[in-house]
């Protein structure tokens, strides 16, 4: 068994384990607990299984009660370490991370020429156009932050409603991150069902998934711990030209991204990936200074907004029967004012907190689109504060 610095306060706990298996379409291997939870790791992220062959990583087994156990490779990891986010060895760890910021790099540095006439021409014909305003976004999201891409590459100078373009369009000397970009490249070609996911093969479908339209086989094909899609060829190219998609199959970095958007018919559970769960660990324990502070007060000055406004009414209305026709009740004022928080909250980590960087400082966050409704943001969002604020069960939500 791999050990680590935990083992000296005692092993981590966890309810006792009633089996394990491994999903080849997802690459992930899950263990499922006697009290009805599951938790799941990426296979090929764990020290022996980075080469073996997809029959062998199959062949796991529950060992006892604390560990998992591959015979033929001759293989042993800890749960709790797994939850932990220890994959292996030191050294093994020390490895991985370096091979996972090679490939982070590489997307990040990919010469602009390589994806920004892509996503430009992609872009300037898939977002509504008005030849007397410019692009219009509609207030939809997918256009909305389409726009901001268009913006931030030079091509155009936002508006109220859009972006109108620029007559003289000069590429950003520094262009917005990567990620981001894939991001709203997702988003705009899902809106515009030029990206059509479709249900894991051998998966029961969400009752909360679209039939959608299936008339389309898949041309991307599961891999990576994503889903297979159809994309059109139009969204494909863009997609290729990004590296999200490579000989047919989704790449490992098209994984994270396309947990932002979290597709319904995938039924993704990345809240249980060992990768999210030390992510949320780190997001938690080291917070900059600047970032807690804006935590600390968008959190105190509604709770004290959410005091006067739902005391104030009771006053003012002492020995009435009704409140005034027009008049908002409190408890829903209460409601509203708690959706704020969670937003202004959202906001904040739309802004400042990305997967593979975790925090970003001020200046790095300039090169930052604000992507509302990232699922995978406000996850982050709901697991920290979670800790953060264990009394104000409210901000998880």
């Amino acid at each position: 068994m791999l050990e680590s610095a935990c083992d000296a306060e005692g092993p981590l706990k966890h309810p006792a384990p009633s089996g394990a298996h491994y999903d080849r379409s997802t690459g992930r291997i899950t263990v499922e607990f006697n009290n009805g939870s599951a938790f799941m790791v990426p296979a090929r992220s764990l020290q022996g299984l980075v080469e073996a062959s997809e029959s062998d990583i199959a062949e796991v087994e529950v060992l006892g009660e604390t560990g998992l156990h591959w015979e033929s490779l001759d293989v042993d990891h800890e749960i709790a370490l797994l939850i932990s986010g220890v994959f292996g060895t030191p050294s093994f760890i020390a490895e991985s991370a370096t091979r996972a910021m090679e490939l982070h790099n590489k997307m990040q540095n990919l010469t602009v020429t390589a994806w920004a006439g892509p996503v430009i021409d992609y872009l300037s014909h898939n977002i509504p156009y008005n030849h007397e305003v410019g692009w219009e976004h509609y207030h939809m999201t997918a256009y909305e932050v389409g726009c901001l891409v268009l913006a931030a590459l030079g091509q155009a100078d936002e508006i109220d409603g859009g972006a109108r373009p620029r007559l003289s369009p000069v590429l950003s000397d520094v262009p917005p991150r990567w990620d981001d970009i894939s991001t709203a490249v997702i988003y705009v070609a899902a809106q515009n069902a030029q990206l059509q996911y479709r249900p894991f093969r051998n998966r029961v479908p969400s009752s909360k998934a679209d039939a959608g339209d299936d008339s389309s086989e898949p041309n991307i094909a599961a891999a990576n711990g994503v889903g297979p899609a159809y994309a059109t060829s139009e969204a494909y190219s863009v997609l290729e030209a990004l590296g999200l998609v490579r000989e047919e199959r989704w790449t490992k970095a098209a994984e994270t991204v396309l947990w932002r958007d979290n597709p319904r018919e995938w039924n993704l559970e990345f809240t249980s990936d060992a990768r999210f769960i030390m992510a949320a660990f780190d997001a938690a324990a080291a917070i900059p200074e600047d970032i807690r502070s804006q935590i600390d007060t968008i959190v105190a000055a509604t709770s004290e907004e959410t005091t006067r406004v739902v005391q104030t009414p009771n006053l003012e209305n002492e020995g009435k029967s009704d409140f005034p026709p027009d008049a908002v009740p409190p408890k829903r004022l209460r409601s509203m004012l708690e959706d704020s928080r969670r937003h202004h909250l959202d906001v904040l980590f739309f802004r400042r907190w990305r997967f593979s960087d975790g925090w970003l400082s001020a200046n790095e966050a300039k090169s930052t689109l604000e992507i509302h409704h990232d699922a995978l943001a406000i996850s982050m969002r709901k697991a920290v504060m979670s800790w953060l604020y264990p009394s104000l069960p409210l901000l998880a939500l």
